[in-house]
């Protein structure tokens, strides 16, 4: 059975691989041998978070922060922004420059509909 740090994992990736066909950077290596430092049980409370989110009936959630393990992780342990070790690599999500800024146009924004995000999730658990 494949572990939800690795399953954490295959999401960055798959979401790394749409934002890609954009010309944009998302994550790399040091991204994902971050997330498998993450407890094990945090891991679960953040997959199973993203997946309850992304199957609510709403509005698509996008790029925003109900949909990135980092953000997720970050507010389970209640850290400020300040503390969050993807924008420790990247660039805090809202400084100018920083990766976020660059790959979250509006066209990648709205590629990603709670359908492409339930794709990725099926595309895991498969």
């Amino acid at each position: 059975m494949i572990t939800y740090k690795e399953k954490l994992v295959m999401f960055v990736k798959l979401k790394k691989k749409h934002i890609e066909k954009f010309g944009f950077i998302y994550a790399n290596h040091e991204d994902y041998e971050n997330i498998r430092y993450w407890p094990e049980k945090k891991c679960k409370n953040i997959y199973d978070y993203i997946i309850y989110g992304i199957t609510s009936p709403c509005e698509s959630r996008g790029l925003s922060d109900l949909t990135c393990p980092w953000c997720v992780y970050h507010s389970i342990e209640n850290d400020p922004c300040l503390l969050c070790s993807y924008g420790k690599r990247h660039g805090k999500c809202e400084e100018k420059g920083s990766l976020y800024k660059k790959y979250a146009t509006r066209e990648v924004k709205d590629f990603f509909t709670n359908e492409v995000y339930l794709d990725i999730v099926n595309e895991i658990e498969s």
